[in-house]
């Protein structure tokens, strides 16, 4: 006997996220969804957890903003580098160049 995969695990992305926002909307019946998709009832209630969960990601404050993504040695080396790169790519004043040091290390002036 051949085993046919279940239409739910067929269905493109598309048609999944319309289930979920069908179903978060409550604009019809969760088994009528289902009924329409060819899908179980918990599939329906599984694209909408998954919606509800992406709107939820979405909307909150995001608390990494300030989160530390990585650390980043300054030398000498590096510092020449940078302004070099201010100066000659940029096209910054050397008054620009000091004035972001400044803010940027809070070094007094």
């Amino acid at each position: 006997m051949i085993s046919t995969p279940a239409i739910a695990a067929t269905l493109p992305p598309k048609i999944r996220k319309d289930i979920g926002i069908q179903a978060l909307s409550r604009s019809m019946p969760i088994a009528r969804i289902a009924r329409e998709n060819q899908v179980s009832r918990k599939f329906v209630y599984e694209q909408e957890g998954i919606a509800a969960q992406a709107l939820e990601d979405t909307f909150l404050d995001s608390k990494g903003d300030n989160e530390v993504l990585f650390y980043l040695p300054i030398t000498k080396t590096w510092l020449f580098q940078l302004i070099l790169a201010l100066v000659l790519i940029c096209h910054s004043s050397y008054r620009g160049v000091v004035e972001l040091l400044r803010d940027l290390f809070d070094w007094p002036s």
